[in-house]
């Protein structure tokens, strides 16, 4: 037993519990409720409205990872040990860490378009012609999506493991290529949370500056993802220095 193989419950802690519980089910109702409105929408079909559709959808599938992990705490409580080989070596697992890295992977993906595209808006915002469309986020999405999901699924043919831990997390670096694996992750979400930081920079910059007159809408939407985004790396940010540091 260490601390993420228990003996007796994934959860070993009972506020650990009622969270787990509290923030998933938040992540499920809240993502849904995003996605029902974006997209039940009459307002036309925006830049912004779809990447936030996908930072949506990524985080509804870690609201998914969150329950799965949370109802096998429940069902296995108090005797973890007689479910732990099965649960670690089974399709559940592989399902659940599969969301988890796919989940964070185009979450951060998302967040970091969505950041690129409000600096490149604000600071072309004289430019019309240059604007960006609907095709071109399309075409970032899909290299997003791509990725993400080769990233989810290099655990299950080899490359680091999701069975490693009670939780489902390819935190297997035993070989040299899953190391480079799970190094790689966590670097590029480093390298994306400075990428967010210094757009917002350039975009404050910008604002600062009468002479580039970006829009205040444009101006108003940056200010309300920048509230987003960095709520949501100051989750992330101190687990991937603090694992990378490990």
């Amino acid at each position: 037993a260490d601390d993420f193989n228990p003996c007796e419950d994934i959860m070993s802690a009972v506020p650990l519990r009622i969270l787990i519980w509290i923030i998933s089910i938040l992540a499920l109702l809240g993502n849904t409720a995003v996605l029902l409105v974006l997209l039940g929408s009459r307002c036309k079909l925006t830049v912004p409205r779809f990447l936030m559709c996908h930072l949506a959808f990524s985080d509804l599938c870690m609201g998914i990872y969150l329950v799965v992990i949370a109802t096998v705490d429940i069902v296995t409580r108090g005797r973890y040990y007689n479910h732990a080989i099965d649960w670690q070596t089974g399709l559940g697992c592989r399902a659940a860490g599969f969301f988890t890295v796919f989940a964070s992977e185009l979450s951060v993906f998302t967040l970091t378009a969505i950041t690129l595209e409000r600096w490149y808006t604000i600071k072309h915002a004289l430019r019309l012609d240059r604007k960006l469309r609907l095709r071109h986020a399309c075409i970032v999405m899909t290299a997003g999506w791509i990725f993400s999901s080769l990233a989810a699924l290099l655990p299950t043919v080899g490359v680091s493991s999701y069975g490693k831990v009670s939780i489902c997390l390819p935190m297997d670096v035993e070989s040299l290529v899953s190391q480079v694996y799970v190094v790689s992750l966590l670097l590029l979400n480093i390298l994306a949370f400075f990428c967010v930081c210094g757009c917002y920079l350039s975009i404050y910059l910008t604002v600062r500056n009468p002479s580039s007159a970006p829009a205040h809408a444009d101006t108003s939407v940056a200010q309300r993802m920048a509230v987003l985004i960095f709520t949501d790396f100051v989750c992330m940010a101190p687990i991937s220095f603090s694992a990378v540091s490990a």
